[in-house]
This record gives C-alpha cells, sequence and structure tokens, in this order.
C-alpha cells in the first residue's frame, strides 16, 4: 500500500472514531448529559423542522419568521439529520447529527492544510481536532461546528494559490460558512484583508473573496419580508451593540477595574465556564513553541496557514457581544452581571490552531506582530484556561465578583484580583514579544530573501 493510501486509511479511521466518540457522548448512551454543558438543546430542532417544514410547503412567511437573523444553513442541516433520524433515535439527538458529522469532518480540512506544511506531520492536526476535549463537547454547538467545517475548507483551498479552481472553491466555502453564522463572515473579512496585506493574493481576489460570500446572505428568508432585516437589526443591537467590547465593556457596565480581565477573557480565557472540558490543541502548540525556543530553534507561528488562525482569533476579540453585562436577561435580573461570552465561540479557533502543529518551513513564513500575536499570546494563556476547565473555573466568577465589590467593602480583595489580572496581562504580552522576536531572527537567518518575510 502507498503511502498516501495508508494516510487516507488512518485519516478515515480518525474521523469514524471522532464520531462514534461523539455519538457516544451526546446521542447515545449520552455518556455527557450530567457531566459537560451543552447549550441550545431542543431550540434548533424546533427551528430546523419548522424550516423544513416551511420550505415544503413553500410558506416563504413562515420561513422568514424563523431564527431571524440567522443564517439558514445550519438550520436546514439540522432540519434534514432531525427528519431523517428522528424516529430511530429522538428528535433532539437527530438535530445532534448534523453538527456532530460536521465537527468530525473537520478533520479532512485540517489534513490538507497539514499535508502542505509536512507531510510526515499531517495526520497530527486532524487527530487532534477528532479528540480534542473542548471540540468533542462543543461538537453540540448548531452553528458553531458547522461553519468551522466550511471556513477551515475554504481555508486550504486558499493556500493553492494560483490555481483558478481552488480559488472558486475557496470562495464557495467561505459561503456556505458565511451562510452558517454570521461570525464568519467577520472571519472572511479579515483573513482577505491579511492575505492582501501581505500580498498572498491579489487585491480583487481578495475583494472577491469578501463580497461573494457576504452577498450569499442574500439566500436568508428573513431578508425576503419588509420587516424581516428590521426585526434583525433589532435583535443583534440588543446582544451585539458594542464593537472594541475588550476595551469598552468595562466602561460601560462601570467597572474599569476589570479591563485586563476582558482582555484576558477575549484572548482565550472566554473558554473557562463551569463543566467546559479544556482544550488540548493551543497547549499543544504552546509546548512546541517553547521547547524549540529552549532548543535555539524558535518556532515559525508565521505560515501562510497562521494567517486564517490569527483571523479567527481576531474575530472572536473583535466580537461587539460584551463579556459581562447587567442589562442582558431582562428586568428580573437587573443589577446582577451575567455573562454573555459563551466558551463555545472559541470552537472554530482550535482547529485552526490544530492546523499549526507542523513546523512551516522558514522560508515561506510571514513574521509579523498582525499575525504571530493573536497566536502566542492565545497559547500562552492556554495552560491557565486547562487549569480552570479542570477544577478552577470559580476563578472566572470570583474575579468579577471581587471587581464588583471592591468599589465598596472589598478594597483590598479587589486590589489583589486587580494586581493578579494585570500581571498576568503583562507576563502574556511580554513572553508573546520575545517568542516573536526570537522567531523573526530565525526567520531572517534561515529564510534570508524569502519573498513572504514581512516583518514588522
Amino acid at each position: 500500500m502507498s503511502t498516501d493510501r495508508k494516510r487516507a486509511a488512518i485519516l478515515a479511521a480518525i474521523i469514524i472514531l471522532g464520531f462514534a466518540i461523539r455519538y457516544m457522548v451526546w446521542i447515545y448512551p449520552m455518556y455527557a448529559t450530567q457531566g459537560i454543558i451543552i447549550y441550545d438543546t431542543g431550540t434548533y430542532t424546533v427551528f430546523g423542522l419548522a424550516y423544513i417544514e416551511a420550505l415544503t410547503s413553500m410558506n416563504l412567511t413562515a420561513l422568514a419568521g424563523i431564527n431571524v437573523g440567522v443564517p439558514p444553513l445550519a438550520m436546514l442541516l439540522t432540519g434534514l439529520t432531525t427528519q431523517a433520524f428522528g424516529q430511530y433515535i429522538g428528535p433532539i439527538q437527530a438535530s445532534l447529527v448534523a453538527p456532530m458529522t460536521a465537527s468530525a469532518l473537520t478533520a479532512i480540512p485540517a489534513y490538507m492544510i497539514a499535508r502542505k506544511i509536512s507531510p510526515k506531520l499531517s495526520l497530527i492536526p486532524p487527530a487532534l481536532v477528532a479528540f480534542d476535549p473542548f471540540l468533542i463537547q462543543f461538537s453540540a454547538s448548531y452553528l458553531d461546528s458547522i461553519g468551522t467545517l466550511f471556513a477551515l475548507t475554504s481555508t486550504a483551498y486558499t493556500l493553492n494559490t494560483g490555481d483558478r479552481k481552488s480559488t472558486i472553491l475557496a470562495i464557495l466555502f467561505a459561503s456556505l460558512a458565511v451562510l452558517t453564522k454570521l461570525s464568519f463572515a467577520i472571519f472572511i473579512t479579515i483573513y482577505a484583508i491579511l492575505r492582501i496585506i501581505f500580498k498572498q493574493t491579489s487585491i480583487r481576489s481578495g475583494v472577491s473573496y469578501i463580497l461573494i460570500p457576504s452577498a450569499s446572505l442574500a439566500l436568508s428568508p428573513w431578508l425576503w419580508m419588509p420587516s424581516g432585516l428590521q426585526t434583525s437589526v433589532t435583535g443583534h443591537l440588543q446582544f451585539n451593540n458594542l464593537p472594541l467590547s475588550p476595551f469598552i465593556g468595562p466602561f460601560v457596565i462601570g467597572l474599569p477595574q476589570s479591563l485586563p480581565w476582558y482582555i484576558l477573557a477575549y484572548l482565550g480565557m472566554g473558554q473557562v465556564a463551569w463543566n467546559t472540558l479544556p482544550p488540548i490543541a493551543p497547549l499543544v502548540l504552546l509546548a512546541i513553541i517553547m521547547y524549540t525556543t529552549m532548543k535555539n530553534k524558535p518556532y515559525i507561528t508565521g505560515h501562510p496557514a497562521a494567517m486564517a488562525a490569527s483571523a479567527m482569533m481576531l474575530t472572536i476579540f473583535l466580537l461587539p457581544r460584551n463579556y459581562w453585562t447587567y442589562s442582558w436577561g431582562g428586568g428580573a435580573i437587573q443589577g446582577v452581571l451575567i455573562r454573555q461570552f459563551y466558551p463555545y465561540y472559541f470552537y472554530p479557533l482550535i482547529p485552526f490552531l490544530a492546523t499549526l502543529i507542523p513546523p512551516a518551513n522558514r522560508s515561506e513564513s510571514i513574521n509579523s506582530r498582525l499575525v504571530t500575536y493573536p497566536i502566542l499570546l492565545t497559547t500562552l494563556l492556554s495552560p491557565l484556561t486547562f487549569t480552570m476547565n479542570l477544577g478552577l473555573p470559580y476563578w472566572d466568577f470570583l474575579f468579577t465578583l471581587i471587581y464588583s465589590s471592591s468599589q465598596g467593602s472589598w478594597v483590598a480583595e479587589g486590589i489583589i484580583a486587580i494586581t493578579i489580572t494585570v500581571a498576568i496581562l503583562i507576563a502574556s504580552v511580554t513572553a508573546a514579544e520575545l517568542l516573536h522576536r526570537k522567531g523573526k531572527a530565525n526567520g531572517q537567518s534561515g529564510g534570508r530573501g524569502a519573498e513572504l518575510i514581512v516583518n514588522q
């Protein structure tokens, strides 16, 4: 058997086993039902079934009124699996087949990207994607896991520069990602801008990569009715109304002392929550970065694929949803801090980081802070995320409680909390700068004259 066939067989086994684990966790025997958190179960089951019913009866008015403001593709896929398998395994379980299948299949684009970076190590990223505990848990995330499959596949095709067929497929899968969740439109935009800046694509191709997927949103039925757009805008402004939330959010809720904690949360510690499994891929990437640095051969995170990982991290960082708020949830809980930044927001980032595990060739690296910083800061925070999700998630609540109270009776505790978070933030940024400089020097010495090295 040839090497390619062996790898294909192993990849198929990884995908099948990855899906089997997800199936056992969430469908049968449902090992996770009493242990780890899951969001929106039942809600998208209803949406999916209603979507299929309205579509088959051509009831456009009903179709336009289903989950207004959310693109239709995930609901369509969820409805199809619910109809196909609901009578055998139950409607809610059947609705989870769509996101779990997408989650398992994400190993394919992870392999496609890794094979371009290092063929010998190309099976490591798909294995991480298949078996990362965080990804297994949030494979039940109806929108994010499906959208991530399309976004990562699009990224894989963008790496085939100059290939017209790959360009068309990249735009197609980008459009499917945007039709799954609006946040992927932010990712597509940032990724295209980075590719233009670092001369990985022409301005014309980059603009097409943004505009065509954005135009695909016209397939959203709620845009077809006069009231649909208004309802969508009103709904999004209610929950996503704060640009630059990591910096402005603390002042909006009257807790400026929580600024370092906000920044840390949006950089990677927002994954922390009760009954949430830790992500492994960023921890593995950090271990490789630190090991190679200790060996005086600093790991370069600036491969062209790293632009996509950075774009995804910047997407999360720029989401206009406030981390903590007093107002969300209605009058019954006014005055109580409510968290809106759900851990599954970070689901799309983990597969992108997993693809960076194989070391890049120095001569094809783009070593700019704009590319390396988001990756380095996220991985540097991963040990804290891992520890807190394993057993100390109350840190998140405790810090917020102290911040809220430090304006009055808990001044000393508030000062301690602020000192700790400021120290973590400063240490993370300092370490990221040192690692960036090491990688930059390594890239210059190893790939001098290469066209793709850009230093800022």
